[in-house]
């Protein structure tokens, strides 16, 4: 199921620290890339586990975007409050 809204808004902030930094970097991925997969070209699906396990990932989401350099990427995010998203990982499709 796309979501045809997306429950940060049209501008979220992102919630990044050295942890969430370092589990994307690993992946070959910068910050700033996942941030671009919001801005450009993608869609929304709830997280797989989120009906099998809603306690736990109700507010995860993925993301499936694009970054400017053209990279195609899927970013797992969870939706804290309001505008404010933590990318928990990402990786290149």
């Amino acid at each position: 199921m796309v979501l045809k809204f997306e429950p940060w808004g049209d501008d979220p902030i992102f919630e990044w620290d050295e942890h969430n930094q370092e589990k994307i970097w690993i992946h070959g991925i910068r910050d700033f890339e996942a941030e671009e997969c919001f801005e450009n070209k993608h869609f929304v699906v709830p997280h797989p586990k989120a009906k099998s396990q809603p306690e736990k990932y109700r507010d995860r989401f993925i993301v499936r975007g694009i970054t400017e350099g053209g990279r195609k990427l899927l970013v797992v995010v969870q939706h804290k409050a309001g505008t404010t998203v933590r990318v928990i990982t990402a990786w290149e499709e």
